[in-house]
């Protein structure tokens, strides 16, 4: 069985290939095969190292900040969900105005009772022409 060279990859491709990735242009295994890097973890070893990480093979805090950014796209789905619940519930209470304001008006218009009364009951005469 051949074993393969082991490859070592100047400084300035590693940066090349990580920001590539940390800008979105290619995701870690989109970078290593447009790349040709024969390791599958290589280019996440590399992300963590230019990151700082004393051990390269832990997960670092930029990965966990991927974590963050999901909460962060979350959180403006809820406040743009916020917003728009608030819009509606706005467009209801002019909804509810113009609507008073209309009985209001016929009410005066035409001399007739329309709001109904708490506890009002019922005429008997309009009831029996229902049956």
């Amino acid at each position: 069985m051949k074993k393969e060279k082991e490859r070592h990859y100047t400084e300035s491709f590693k940066w090349q290939v990580v920001q590539d990735v940390v800008e979105g242009n290619y995701t870690k295994e989109e970078a290593r095969r447009i790349y040709g890097i024969k390791s599958k973890c290589a280019v996440l070893y590399w992300m963590r190292i230019f990151n700082g990480s004393k051990n390269y093979r832990q997960p670092s805090e930029f990965e966990s900040g991927s974590s963050d950014m999901q909460k962060g796209a979350s959180e403006k789905i809820k406040l743009s969900k916020i917003k728009e619940l608030e819009e509606e519930l706005a467009r209801e209470k002019q909804r509810a105005e113009l609507w008073k304001t209309m009985v209001e008006i016929a009410e005066e218009e035409f001399g007739i009772d329309i709001k109904k009364k708490f506890g009002a009951k019922q005429l008997l005469g309009i009831k029996k022409k229902a049956k």
